[in-house]
Protein backbone atom coordinates (compact mmCIF):
# COMPACT_ATOMS: atom_id res chain seq x y z
CA UNK A 1 0.00 0.00 0.00
CA UNK A 2 1.40 3.50 -0.67
CA UNK A 3 2.70 5.09 2.32
CA UNK A 4 2.02 2.77 4.26
CA UNK A 5 4.72 3.49 6.63
CA UNK A 6 3.31 7.60 6.71
CA UNK A 7 -0.50 6.94 7.48
CA UNK A 8 -1.51 6.45 10.64
CA UNK A 9 -3.80 3.80 11.74
CA UNK A 10 -7.60 5.35 11.32
CA UNK A 11 -5.82 6.48 7.65
CA UNK A 12 -4.67 2.95 6.73
CA UNK A 13 -8.10 1.62 8.10
CA UNK A 14 -9.79 4.10 5.68
CA UNK A 15 -7.62 2.89 2.62
CA UNK A 16 -7.95 -0.41 3.19
CA UNK A 17 -11.91 -0.32 3.21
CA UNK A 18 -11.87 1.70 0.05
CA UNK A 19 -9.74 -0.75 -1.82
CA UNK A 20 -11.74 -3.84 -0.17
CA UNK A 21 -15.20 -2.12 -1.14
CA UNK A 22 -16.94 -4.59 -3.75
CA UNK A 23 -19.68 -2.29 -4.47
CA UNK A 24 -17.75 -0.05 -7.13
CA UNK A 25 -17.32 -3.08 -8.88
CA UNK A 26 -21.02 -3.55 -9.23
CA UNK A 27 -21.73 -0.57 -11.25
CA UNK A 28 -18.95 -1.94 -13.94
CA UNK A 29 -20.32 -5.66 -14.11
CA UNK A 30 -23.61 -4.10 -14.80
CA UNK A 31 -22.03 -2.43 -17.96
CA UNK A 32 -20.44 -5.31 -18.98
CA UNK A 33 -23.68 -7.29 -18.49
CA UNK A 34 -25.56 -4.90 -20.91
CA UNK A 35 -22.57 -5.84 -23.44
CA UNK A 36 -23.32 -9.35 -23.01
CA UNK A 37 -27.00 -9.01 -23.33
CA UNK A 38 -25.93 -7.30 -26.70
CA UNK A 39 -23.96 -10.29 -27.85
CA UNK A 40 -26.44 -12.68 -26.99
CA UNK A 41 -29.01 -11.13 -28.92
CA UNK A 42 -26.80 -10.77 -31.64
CA UNK A 43 -26.91 -14.57 -32.01
CA UNK A 44 -23.41 -15.65 -29.95
CA UNK A 45 -25.40 -16.88 -26.87
CA UNK A 46 -22.82 -19.69 -26.27
CA UNK A 47 -20.01 -16.63 -25.74
CA UNK A 48 -22.38 -14.77 -24.33
CA UNK A 49 -23.43 -17.19 -21.89
CA UNK A 50 -19.84 -17.70 -21.11
CA UNK A 51 -19.09 -14.23 -20.46
CA UNK A 52 -22.09 -14.03 -18.22
CA UNK A 53 -20.99 -16.80 -16.48
CA UNK A 54 -17.41 -14.79 -15.72
CA UNK A 55 -18.98 -11.56 -15.01
CA UNK A 56 -20.69 -13.34 -12.10
CA UNK A 57 -17.94 -15.25 -10.86
CA UNK A 58 -15.70 -11.76 -10.53
CA UNK A 59 -18.60 -10.10 -8.79
CA UNK A 60 -19.43 -13.28 -6.52
CA UNK A 61 -15.41 -13.35 -5.75
CA UNK A 62 -15.32 -9.44 -5.05
CA UNK A 63 -18.47 -9.95 -2.86
CA UNK A 64 -16.87 -12.76 -0.77
CA UNK A 65 -13.68 -11.40 -0.23
CA UNK A 66 -15.04 -8.23 0.82
CA UNK A 67 -17.12 -9.68 3.79
CA UNK A 68 -14.04 -12.13 4.72
CA UNK A 69 -12.26 -8.91 5.46
CA UNK A 70 -15.14 -7.19 7.51
CA UNK A 71 -14.93 -10.50 9.55
CA UNK A 72 -11.63 -10.28 10.17
CA UNK A 73 -10.12 -7.08 9.92
CA UNK A 74 -9.74 -6.40 13.18
CA UNK A 75 -6.90 -9.17 13.12
CA UNK A 76 -5.14 -9.26 9.81
CA UNK A 77 -1.84 -7.49 9.56
CA UNK A 78 -1.07 -5.55 6.99
CA UNK A 79 0.79 -7.75 5.10
CA UNK A 80 -2.20 -10.39 5.03
CA UNK A 81 -4.60 -7.90 3.52
CA UNK A 82 -2.25 -6.45 0.90
CA UNK A 83 -1.68 -10.31 -0.39
CA UNK A 84 -5.10 -10.83 -0.10
CA UNK A 85 -6.04 -7.59 -1.97
CA UNK A 86 -3.30 -8.75 -4.67
CA UNK A 87 -4.37 -12.14 -5.17
CA UNK A 88 -8.25 -10.86 -5.81
CA UNK A 89 -6.98 -8.03 -8.11
CA UNK A 90 -4.90 -10.48 -10.71
CA UNK A 91 -8.50 -13.01 -10.42
CA UNK A 92 -10.76 -10.28 -11.32
CA UNK A 93 -8.69 -9.29 -13.88
CA UNK A 94 -8.13 -12.03 -15.29
CA UNK A 95 -11.77 -12.99 -15.57
CA UNK A 96 -12.72 -9.26 -16.90
CA UNK A 97 -9.72 -9.90 -19.68
CA UNK A 98 -11.05 -13.28 -20.62
CA UNK A 99 -14.39 -11.21 -21.03
CA UNK A 100 -13.73 -9.03 -22.86
CA UNK A 101 -11.33 -10.60 -25.52
CA UNK A 102 -14.23 -13.40 -25.88
CA UNK A 103 -16.68 -10.22 -26.41
CA UNK A 104 -14.79 -8.37 -28.84
CA UNK A 105 -14.02 -11.77 -31.25
CA UNK A 106 -18.38 -12.63 -30.66
CA UNK A 107 -19.10 -9.09 -31.09
CA UNK A 108 -19.91 -7.37 -34.81
CA UNK A 109 -17.99 -4.12 -36.02
CA UNK A 110 -20.12 -1.91 -34.27
CA UNK A 111 -20.19 -3.71 -30.81
CA UNK A 112 -16.41 -3.77 -30.59
CA UNK A 113 -16.17 -0.19 -30.71
CA UNK A 114 -18.49 -0.76 -27.63
CA UNK A 115 -16.22 -3.67 -26.34
CA UNK A 116 -13.24 -1.25 -26.44
CA UNK A 117 -14.92 1.55 -24.98
CA UNK A 118 -15.69 -0.51 -21.65
CA UNK A 119 -12.48 -2.25 -21.72
CA UNK A 120 -10.91 1.78 -21.58
CA UNK A 121 -13.42 2.62 -18.80
CA UNK A 122 -12.88 -0.43 -16.97
CA UNK A 123 -9.04 0.63 -16.90
CA UNK A 124 -9.72 3.77 -15.66
CA UNK A 125 -12.36 3.10 -12.85
CA UNK A 126 -9.58 0.74 -11.64
CA UNK A 127 -6.77 3.34 -11.72
CA UNK A 128 -9.45 5.40 -9.72
CA UNK A 129 -10.41 3.65 -7.23
CA UNK A 130 -7.33 1.26 -6.46
CA UNK A 131 -4.12 3.57 -6.91
CA UNK A 132 -3.26 3.89 -3.38
CA UNK A 133 -1.76 -0.06 -4.14
CA UNK A 134 -0.05 0.78 -6.70
CA UNK A 135 1.33 -2.72 -7.96
CA UNK A 136 -2.04 -4.91 -8.13
CA UNK A 137 -3.42 -1.92 -9.74
CA UNK A 138 -0.89 -1.99 -12.38
CA UNK A 139 -0.90 -5.48 -12.37
CA UNK A 140 -4.83 -5.25 -13.64
CA UNK A 141 -4.56 -2.75 -15.58
CA UNK A 142 -1.68 -4.37 -17.43
CA UNK A 143 -3.78 -7.45 -17.56
CA UNK A 144 -6.64 -5.75 -18.91
CA UNK A 145 -5.04 -3.87 -21.59
CA UNK A 146 -2.97 -7.42 -22.17
CA UNK A 147 -6.08 -8.98 -22.94
CA UNK A 148 -8.01 -6.54 -25.16
CA UNK A 149 -4.51 -5.96 -27.18
CA UNK A 150 -4.04 -10.03 -27.88
CA UNK A 151 -7.90 -9.94 -29.67
CA UNK A 152 -6.69 -6.47 -31.58
CA UNK A 153 -3.67 -8.65 -32.71
CA UNK A 154 -5.77 -11.29 -33.51
CA UNK A 155 -7.82 -9.19 -35.18
CA UNK A 156 -5.11 -7.82 -37.61
CA UNK A 157 -5.21 -4.26 -35.92
CA UNK A 158 -1.10 -4.47 -35.31
CA UNK A 159 -1.02 -0.77 -35.43
CA UNK A 160 -3.06 -0.37 -32.21
CA UNK A 161 -0.50 -2.18 -30.14
CA UNK A 162 2.07 0.96 -29.89
CA UNK A 163 -1.47 2.34 -28.60
CA UNK A 164 -1.54 -0.17 -26.06
CA UNK A 165 1.66 -0.25 -24.58
CA UNK A 166 1.35 3.97 -24.41
CA UNK A 167 -2.25 3.48 -22.98
CA UNK A 168 -0.65 1.45 -20.27
CA UNK A 169 2.35 3.30 -19.56
CA UNK A 170 -0.12 7.10 -19.19
CA UNK A 171 -2.03 4.84 -16.63
CA UNK A 172 1.19 4.22 -14.59
CA UNK A 173 1.94 7.87 -14.41
CA UNK A 174 -1.58 8.36 -13.39
CA UNK A 175 -1.14 5.58 -10.63
CA UNK A 176 1.98 7.51 -9.41
CA UNK A 177 0.62 11.04 -10.12
CA UNK A 178 -2.42 10.52 -7.80
CA UNK A 179 -1.31 8.35 -4.90
CA UNK A 180 1.17 11.15 -4.02
CA UNK A 181 -1.57 13.55 -4.11
CA UNK A 182 -3.70 11.09 -1.69
CA UNK A 183 -0.67 11.15 0.55
CA UNK A 184 -0.01 14.57 0.41
CA UNK A 185 -3.89 14.94 1.73
CA UNK A 186 -3.59 12.72 3.92
CA UNK A 187 -0.38 14.47 5.79
CA UNK A 188 -2.49 17.58 5.68
CA UNK A 189 -5.23 15.83 7.38
CA UNK A 190 -2.85 14.32 10.34
CA UNK A 191 -1.34 17.89 10.54
CA UNK A 192 -4.85 19.36 11.02
CA UNK A 193 -6.15 16.48 13.73
CA UNK A 194 -2.79 17.47 15.19
CA UNK A 195 -3.40 21.27 15.13
CA UNK A 196 -6.62 20.52 16.60
CA UNK A 197 -5.63 18.25 19.64
CA UNK A 198 -3.15 20.86 20.36
CA UNK A 199 -5.76 23.60 20.16
CA UNK A 200 -8.33 21.56 22.44
CA UNK A 201 -5.73 20.90 24.73
CA UNK A 202 -4.73 24.70 24.98
CA UNK A 203 -7.90 25.51 25.50
CA UNK A 204 -8.39 23.15 28.33
CA UNK A 205 -5.77 24.65 30.24
CA UNK A 206 -7.27 28.08 29.57
CA UNK A 207 -10.21 26.81 30.76
CA UNK A 208 -8.50 25.78 33.90
CA UNK A 209 -6.73 28.48 34.08
CA UNK A 210 -9.66 30.50 34.15
CA UNK A 211 -11.49 28.69 36.58
CA UNK A 212 -8.34 28.75 39.03
CA UNK A 213 -8.39 32.68 38.83
CA UNK A 214 -12.01 32.85 38.78
CA UNK A 215 -11.75 30.50 42.34
CA UNK A 216 -9.12 32.61 43.51
CA UNK A 217 -11.09 35.81 42.51
CA UNK A 218 -14.17 34.61 44.66
CA UNK A 219 -11.66 32.97 47.78
CA UNK A 220 -10.15 33.33 50.61
CA UNK A 221 -6.38 32.58 50.48
CA UNK A 222 -5.98 32.03 54.31
CA UNK A 223 -8.64 29.66 55.16
CA UNK A 224 -9.84 28.58 51.43
CA UNK A 225 -13.59 29.11 51.96
CA UNK A 226 -15.00 31.61 49.72
CA UNK A 227 -14.54 35.51 50.75
CA UNK A 228 -16.79 38.51 50.80
CA UNK A 229 -17.29 38.51 47.46
CA UNK A 230 -18.61 35.26 47.42
CA UNK A 231 -20.56 35.55 50.10
CA UNK A 232 -22.44 39.00 48.15
CA UNK A 233 -22.79 37.02 45.35
CA UNK A 234 -24.25 33.80 46.83
CA UNK A 235 -26.80 35.90 48.94
CA UNK A 236 -27.76 37.80 45.85
CA UNK A 237 -28.24 34.29 44.05
CA UNK A 238 -29.94 31.97 46.74
CA UNK A 239 -32.17 34.90 47.78
CA UNK A 240 -33.44 35.30 44.33
CA UNK A 241 -34.33 31.73 44.18
CA UNK A 242 -35.96 31.29 47.81
CA UNK A 243 -38.02 34.24 47.41
CA UNK A 244 -38.91 32.69 43.43
CA UNK A 245 -39.49 29.22 44.68
CA UNK A 246 -40.83 30.40 48.24
CA UNK A 247 -38.71 28.47 50.42
CA UNK A 248 -36.87 29.80 53.27
CA UNK A 249 -33.10 31.02 53.74
CA UNK A 250 -31.09 30.51 56.50
CA UNK A 251 -27.43 32.81 57.67
CA UNK A 252 -25.59 31.74 60.07
CA UNK A 253 -22.90 34.35 60.95
CA UNK A 254 -19.96 32.72 63.28
CA UNK A 255 -16.81 34.19 65.53
CA UNK A 256 -14.38 32.92 67.03
CA UNK A 257 -14.51 33.80 70.85
CA UNK A 258 -11.76 36.08 72.48
CA UNK A 259 -10.06 35.92 69.15
CA UNK A 260 -7.78 39.19 69.81
CA UNK A 261 -6.79 37.52 73.34
CA UNK A 262 -6.18 34.58 71.72
CA UNK A 263 -3.83 36.04 69.25
CA UNK A 264 -2.36 38.42 72.14
CA UNK A 265 -1.33 34.87 73.92
CA UNK A 266 -0.62 32.02 71.19
CA UNK A 267 0.68 34.80 68.16
CA UNK A 268 -0.95 35.45 64.78
CA UNK A 269 0.41 31.91 63.17
CA UNK A 270 -2.08 30.45 65.87
CA UNK A 271 -4.21 32.63 65.18
CA UNK A 272 -4.05 31.79 61.33
CA UNK A 273 -4.20 28.02 61.98
CA UNK A 274 -7.23 28.15 64.08
CA UNK A 275 -8.79 30.25 61.58
CA UNK A 276 -8.18 27.76 59.26
CA UNK A 277 -9.51 25.02 61.84
CA UNK A 278 -12.81 26.65 61.73
CA UNK A 279 -13.21 27.34 57.96
CA UNK A 280 -12.58 22.65 58.01
CA UNK A 281 -15.48 22.25 60.20
CA UNK A 282 -17.70 24.24 58.76
CA UNK A 283 -17.05 23.15 55.48
CA UNK A 284 -17.11 19.69 56.82
CA UNK A 285 -20.80 20.01 58.28
CA UNK A 286 -22.26 23.13 56.02
CA UNK A 287 -21.36 20.78 52.67
CA UNK A 288 -24.76 20.46 51.37
CA UNK A 289 -25.85 21.44 47.58
CA UNK A 290 -27.49 24.38 48.82
CA UNK A 291 -24.96 25.35 51.54
CA UNK A 292 -22.31 27.86 51.10
CA UNK A 293 -19.62 28.36 53.29
CA UNK A 294 -17.46 31.98 53.01
CA UNK A 295 -15.31 34.22 55.25
CA UNK A 296 -17.06 37.18 56.92
CA UNK A 297 -14.51 39.49 57.43
CA UNK A 298 -12.10 39.11 60.63
CA UNK A 299 -12.80 36.15 62.44
CA UNK A 300 -15.97 36.38 61.51
CA UNK A 301 -17.94 33.39 58.80
CA UNK A 302 -21.15 33.04 56.92
CA UNK A 303 -22.81 30.18 55.90
CA UNK A 304 -26.25 30.06 54.01
CA UNK A 305 -27.86 27.41 53.75
CA UNK A 306 -31.14 27.21 51.01
CA UNK A 307 -34.62 25.40 51.98
CA UNK A 308 -33.38 25.37 55.55
CA UNK A 309 -36.14 26.77 57.90
CA UNK A 310 -35.04 28.63 61.84
CA UNK A 311 -35.18 24.71 63.41
CA UNK A 312 -32.93 23.14 60.89
CA UNK A 313 -30.49 26.06 60.89
CA UNK A 314 -30.20 25.98 64.99
CA UNK A 315 -30.12 22.43 64.71
CA UNK A 316 -26.59 23.23 62.07
CA UNK A 317 -25.62 25.72 63.86
CA UNK A 318 -25.29 23.21 66.77
CA UNK A 319 -23.25 20.84 65.40
CA UNK A 320 -20.87 23.69 64.26
CA UNK A 321 -20.72 25.00 67.95
CA UNK A 322 -20.06 20.98 68.82
CA UNK A 323 -17.53 20.60 66.78
CA UNK A 324 -15.56 23.07 66.82
CA UNK A 325 -13.28 21.58 69.70
CA UNK A 326 -9.72 22.82 70.10
CA UNK A 327 -6.85 24.98 68.28
CA UNK A 328 -4.39 23.28 66.43
CA UNK A 329 -1.74 24.56 69.20
CA UNK A 330 -3.66 22.58 72.10
CA UNK A 331 -5.69 25.99 73.45
CA UNK A 332 -9.51 25.72 73.63
CA UNK A 333 -11.58 27.23 70.99
CA UNK A 334 -15.45 28.53 70.74
CA UNK A 335 -17.71 30.13 68.30
CA UNK A 336 -20.67 32.39 69.00
CA UNK A 337 -23.27 32.26 66.15
CA UNK A 338 -26.35 34.62 65.57
CA UNK A 339 -28.99 32.73 63.27
CA UNK A 340 -31.36 34.59 61.01
CA UNK A 341 -33.95 32.95 58.70
CA UNK A 342 -35.66 34.94 55.99
CA UNK A 343 -38.70 33.80 53.49
CA UNK A 344 -40.98 34.83 51.07
CA UNK A 345 -40.18 38.23 49.10
CA UNK A 346 -38.07 40.66 50.45
CA UNK A 347 -37.47 38.71 53.39
CA UNK A 348 -34.04 37.96 52.71
CA UNK A 349 -33.40 41.94 52.63
CA UNK A 350 -32.48 42.46 56.49
CA UNK A 351 -31.27 38.78 56.62
CA UNK A 352 -27.67 40.38 57.75
CA UNK A 353 -28.35 42.89 59.63
CA UNK A 354 -30.76 40.24 62.14
CA UNK A 355 -28.12 37.76 62.04
CA UNK A 356 -25.36 40.35 62.97
CA UNK A 357 -27.75 41.28 65.99
CA UNK A 358 -28.69 37.30 66.62
CA UNK A 359 -24.41 36.96 67.12
CA UNK A 360 -24.03 40.09 69.04
CA UNK A 361 -26.77 38.62 71.22
CA UNK A 362 -24.99 35.29 71.78
CA UNK A 363 -21.84 37.45 72.64
CA UNK A 364 -23.50 38.99 74.86
CA UNK A 365 -25.38 36.22 76.34
CA UNK A 366 -22.14 34.66 77.67
CA UNK A 367 -20.08 33.14 73.94
CA UNK A 368 -20.05 29.68 73.15
CA UNK A 369 -23.77 29.48 71.82
CA UNK A 370 -26.49 29.87 69.48
CA UNK A 371 -28.59 32.54 69.17
CA UNK A 372 -31.67 32.87 66.61
CA UNK A 373 -33.36 35.87 65.67
CA UNK A 374 -36.53 34.56 66.64
CA UNK A 375 -35.03 34.85 70.73
CA UNK A 376 -34.40 37.87 70.27
CA UNK A 377 -37.64 38.74 72.20
CA UNK A 378 -36.66 36.20 74.83
CA UNK A 379 -36.14 37.97 78.10
CA UNK A 380 -33.52 35.93 79.28
CA UNK A 381 -31.07 37.31 76.66
CA UNK A 382 -29.41 40.10 77.51
CA UNK A 383 -30.17 43.42 75.77
CA UNK A 384 -28.19 43.87 72.79
CA UNK A 385 -25.51 46.52 71.82
CA UNK A 386 -24.93 47.65 68.48
CA UNK A 387 -20.76 46.99 67.26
Amino acid sequence: MLGADALDARQRREVLDELFDYRPYLLASGAMALLVLQVFLSGARNEALACALLVAVGVALRFLVDRVYQGRRDTWTRDSCAIVFAATCVGVALLWGVTGAILYRAADDNMRLAVLALGCVLVQAVTLRTYMAPGPTMTQVAILIGFHAVAIAYDGLHVLIPVCIVYTIFQGTCIVALGKVRIRQMAAERETRRLLGELQTINAELTRANLRLADSALSDPLTGVGNRRRFEEALVTMGRAATRQERPLSLLLVDVDHFKSFNDEHGHVAGDDALRRVAERLKAIACGPEEVVTRFGGEEFAVLAGGTDEAAARALAGRILASVGEAPCGAPLTVSIGVATARGAGGTADIVNAADRALYAAKRAGRNRVVCHGDMDDPKLPETVGR
